[in-house]
């Protein structure tokens, strides 16, 4: 069965079909490495996407990931996730089951191209830079990298991390000077970088990275940050309430899990209960 178009919330003109999953396709999912969950995921866009493929790997992190929950939302009777959080009020930890279908209401589309230009030295040189939002082979490259990591507090993991950081500002950025190669280039952004002069081109730059994210939000009401993707979702009210008082309400505010909303069978759904 084939699902409603979806319109590509950086690129609201670009519309892709999807089909329903089947259970060949669900069993491809079954076993999910964690420094695999991005390559996965363009796996699975690409593979339920009908007609000719637009490649999920070049698509942002919030087309992406509001993808899976199209599918996830339009392709069951049922969309109820649930989560546990700590309530702002009793700090008891409640279970708030969320329909995902409600996350429409803060669904966004930009109505510029997703991309910001200006103009920030190196090493005294003018340079003309493209900021944009990270995409699929992006977060495939940081989600290695991450996985890759020296346990916290371990010698090396402080200037890991900081490797880390620089890579995934040398990934949201572009040059006219650009090889070809899509890691070559980030490799050619990132020596850039790190010959930037740290407070009057560095910080200018980081300053524009991050008015770029928030400029260019879009998809799901959603934010990318250095620790992941969190989705805001419906305040809830608190459950020790008691009748008569007034409804005191939480933000409710979760990590969007790719493995969630990747249609995967799991053996228990087979248990034989009647022997």
């Amino acid at each position: 069965m084939n699902l409603p178009s979806f319109p590509l919330p950086s690129q609201p003109f670009a519309e892709v079909i999807f089909r329903s999953p089947t259970v060949r396709d669900s069993m491809e999912y079954i076993d999910i490495q964690p420094f695999d969950t991005e390559k996965v995921t363009t796996k699975y866009l690409n593979a339920l996407q009908v007609g000719e493929i637009n490649d999920s790997g070049l698509w942002t992190q919030q087309d992406r990931r509001t993808a899976l929950w199209w599918i996830f939302v339009n392709s069951r009777d049922s969309a109820y996730l649930t989560y546990q959080y700590e309530c702002g009020h009793c700090k008891d930890f409640h279970f708030a089951d969320v329909d995902m279908s409600d996350l429409s209401q803060g669904y966004s589309v930009l109505e510029v191209p997703p991309a910001i230009e200006c103009e920030i030295p190196v090493e005294g040189n003018p340079v003309k830079w493209q900021l944009v939002p990270l995409d699929g082979r992006s977060a495939e490259m940081l989600e290695y990298m991450k996985y890759q990591l020296p346990q916290a507090g371990s010698e090396g993991y402080e200037a890991a991390l900081t490797e880390l950081r620089i890579a995934e500002l040398a990934l949201m950025t572009r040059t006219k000077d650009d090889p070809e190669d899509y890691k070559a280039a980030a490799d050619h952004r990132m020596d850039m970088i790190k010959r930037m002069d740290l407070n009057s081109e560095f910080s200018p730059l980081v300053a524009r990275i991050q008015l770029m994210t928030r400029d260019l939000k879009h998809g799901l009401d959603m934010d990318v940050e250095k620790t992941g993707v969190f989705l805001n979702l419906p305040q809830q009210s608190c459950k020790k309430t008691k009748k008569g008082e007034p409804q005191l309400f939480t933000a409710l505010r979760a990590p969007f899990r790719n493995t969630e909303f990747i249609s995967r069978i799991r053996s228990e759904w087979m248990d034989n209960h009647h022997q």
